[in-house]
């Protein structure tokens, strides 16, 4: 049985594979430094191996590579690897990048720290969890991390209502992993934190971009002109010298993997 929720399903993840999406990431809300900065702080053994778990291009290995001896970076989607290989710090020669599925792919332990963003949704949590369990050094965690907007910004609920007319994920539920996690007995939390917010600025262009980063507005899917215009209508009342500005900040959970039991006949 593959435990996820329902709406990560097959075919939306098969847009990853989507090279337009994969070359758009980049516009995505970035990591801010200091929520890079908190993760490497998370690093108590002297192992500093680092695994980025459903990586995309690499936004974290990237980040975090200058300052650790390793990172396997894995991802599913050899186009998000490759795009990634082909962003700054993406040739580094202590980023080991994989193209394959978390629940199959090749480890090399220990680790130090496995972190995962939004990805971690996509995965079969109870192959995946005991599966870092066994690869992490004795005080080594897991962490989910993710780049958020702070507070609200004027445009929201026009650009809100915009996408909501063009998602192909009319069905959405918000899922919130972590106590799902922990009622299934694999995880046990032992920090939150949020970072300080910081402004973070982009063009227009760049901002309409993220959205065809997400697996439910890619170009492929939609009538993304019409997107992008009526995007660029309602930014063009609100950011009329064409660049965005938002506070951002980081939003991390850690802890530690469990084994957990194995399933039942049936199950």
């Amino acid at each position: 049985m593959r435990r996820q929720s329902p709406q990560f399903n097959d075919e939306h993840a098969r847009r990853w594979h989507d090279r337009d999406a994969a070359s758009s990431y980049q516009h995505r809300i970035p990591y801010t430094a200091a929520t890079i900065d908190a993760l490497i702080a998370l690093i108590s053994d002297n192992d500093s191996a680092v695994l980025d778990i459903g990586c995309g291009t690499g936004n974290i290995a990237r980040a975090i590579a200058p300052r650790l001896s390793r990172v396997d970076a894995v991802d599913f989607a050899r186009e998000m690897v490759e795009a990634g290989r082909g962003l700054p710090g993406g040739d580094a020669a202590n980023i080991r990048w994989q193209v394959a599925k978390a629940e199959d792919c090749e480890l090399n332990p220990p680790y130090a720290l496995v972190v995962g963003g939004a990805s971690l949704h996509w995965m079969d949590y109870g192959v995946v969890l005991p599966r870092f369990a066994r690869a992490l050094t004795e005080r080594g965690v897991v962490a989910v991390v993710s780049a958020r907007e702070h507070g609200h910004n004027p445009w929201d609920a026009p650009v809100k209502e915009i996408a909501a007319a063009y998602t192909t994920a009319k069905k959405y539920v918000p899922f919130d992993m972590i106590p799902v996690w922990e009622a299934a007995g694999l995880f046990e939390q032992a920090g939150e934190r949020l970072t300080d917010p910081v402004v973070f600025e982009q063009s227009v262009e760049h901002f309409i971009a993220g959205f065809h980063a997400l697996s439910h507005l890619t170009r492929a899917h939609i009538d993304a002109e019409s997107f992008d215009t009526e995007i660029r209508t309602v930014m063009a009342r609100y950011c009329p010298d064409g660049v965005v500005r938002r506070l951002i900040r980081g939003h991390l959970v850690w802890g530690k993997p469990l084994v957990g039991l194995m399933d039942a006949p049936g199950s």
